[in-house]
């Protein structure tokens, strides 16, 4: 059964010995616009076909328009046939992995109800070279890329499927791997951990050589109707690609080994090393944990706050492509949001839990400095809530990654204290949903109204209210 997690004793010692091979391919590989793959010239293609006046889109999400689909699918290196017939962009997996990409690089954005060319990272993008351009895909889809850009609830793919990519990698060469069902559907499925459009990118990358699955009677599985992988091979350039991955995983491992002073001698070496460089620390216990009484979480604590966890950024992989690809000079860099000053005006409606909330709304004004847990406390005292259960925050950011933020007593974070509201880079008319109590799920629908300069008020305090507030804990009786 093929796996994505793990690699076999046989499989390192097969990469150990391509090692001359694959140094040298590095060193013979020069990138530009169609070799190695149509990931460049494809980007082109959509730059071109959004245009400097943007798109109108009536998806939420912000994507390609639905009837322009089939007319961009075939202007693609890859273009495919698919039998539905109200395919979506989820459906094109060529499409929609280049989507997410440029997305989280900000090179589409969502401008109320059209997809624009991103102003600013456009003009950094065309000042860069093919190599420089060409990393930073790899970097995009590898540190950032995640399904939840398309919308609809959140996969089981890693928030980094560097080490993911680098195992299903690891597990190919240059003959055909071909997948059965079960693999297909299940282990490479829309809504797995390496979902069909990372595989596909992978072949606009021109890492590997893909095929789609023979229709069947997949329709019954989790693919449904949609495109599914039948079978992979590595390229030349990606077995060079792979083998410098997996050299990067091997040395992270021993690296963390020789830090933590453990003897790993004998044991497999483990997907999660490759995170290391981007994963957070150990958090404090936070201070108001399970108490009636929010901590001070504001500017104004006096206290320093917990730097936020940050997002990995790009140039990881130069240190290992470099010394092959010496023109790899200028790392992509993503604009940061504007700042914007003055108090974050908030409408926040409490859901219909037990089914009587409906008009039950209470409007804040929050400085945009206070973390998401005081923003958490804000909002449960403005309805007479005990602040003594855990929860967290849900989004979608500014370049359409679904973003969850938890109470810092939970085990894992991100965590509340650590992002500010006004870091969250939400726009007027973005929501947030606060869930508050995993037992009884109160439900806070937060809706950014606007930000307004003249409100400088230092501390959140509510300015507008309408309906009673529920008990928290209502009698039985």
């Amino acid at each position: 059964m093929f796996s994505l997690f793990d690699l076999e004793s046989r499989c390192w010692k097969r990469w150990a010995t391509l090692t001359d091979h694959c140094r040298a391919r590095l060193t013979e590989q020069r990138i530009v616009a169609g070799d190695p793959g149509t990931i460049l010239k494809d980007v082109e293609t959509i730059i071109q076909f959004i245009g400097p006046e943007g798109i109108a889109t009536q998806s939420r999400n912000a994507t390609f328009p639905a009837g322009r689909l089939p007319e961009l699918n075939a202007k693609l290196g890859h273009p495919i046939e698919l039998s539905l017939k109200r395919a979506l962009l989820r459906d094109y997996p060529n499409l929609a992995g280049l989507f997410i990409l440029m997305r989280v690089m900000d090179l589409l954005q969502a401008k109320g109800n059209r997809l624009t060319l991103g102003p600013a990272a456009l003009g950094f993008w065309r000042g860069l070279n093919a190599t420089e351009q060409y990393f930073a895909l790899l970097e995009a889809l590898l540190f950032h890329a995640h399904s939840s850009v398309l919308g609809g609830a959140r996969t089981r793919e890693d928030e980094q499927a560097c080490a993911v990519v680098a195992s299903f990698l690891g597990n190919l060469s240059d003959r055909w791997r071909n997948f059965g069902e079960y693999e297909a559907a299940y282990i490479l499925g829309p809504t797995r951990e390496l979902p069909p459009w990372n595989l596909f990118v992978q072949q606009q990358l021109g890492l590997i050589e893909a095929r789609r699955r023979a229709a069947g009677d997949d329709r019954y599985h989790a693919g449904g109707r949609a495109w599914l992988i039948g079978g992979a091979r590595l390229t030349a350039w990606g077995t060079a690609v792979t083998w410098a991955l997996l050299d990067l995983w091997r040395r992270e491992d021993a690296a963390a080994a020789e830090e933590e002073a453990e003897d790993t001698a004998g044991t497999a070496v483990g997907p999660q090393q490759l995170e290391l460089m981007t994963s957070p620390g150990p958090r404090e216990p936070h201070p108001a944990e399970m108490t009636d009484e929010p901590a001070e979480t504001d500017l104004e604590s006096g206290e320093d706050e917990d730097e936020p966890a940050p997002e990995p950024e790009f140039g990881i992989l130069q240190p290992t492509f470099q010394p092959y690809f010496p023109e790899w000079k200028r790392i992509y860099a993503r604009p940061e949001p504007e700042a914007r000053p003055g108090n974050y005006i908030l409408k926040v409606n409490l859901g219909g839990w037990r089914g009587g909330n409906a008009g039950i709304w209470r409007r804040l004004a929050v400085p945009p400095g206070h973390s998401l847990d005081s923003l958490a406390a804000a909002i449960l005292k403005a309805f007479e809530f005990d602040f003594d259960h855990l929860y967290d925050f849900r989004y979608r950011d500014y370049r359409g990654k679904t973003r969850r933020f938890n109470h810092p007593a939970c085990d894992e974070g991100p965590y509340t204290t650590e992002i500010a509201l006004g870091e969250t880079g939400l726009a007027v008319k973005d929501e947030m949903v606060f869930t508050f109590d995993y037992g009884d799920d109160w439900k806070f629908n937060v809706k950014l109204e606007k930000i307004d300069p003249e409100c400088r008020s230092r501390r959140p305090e509510v300015i507008a209210s309408a309906g009673k507030a529920p008990e928290q804990y209502p009698s039985y009786d």
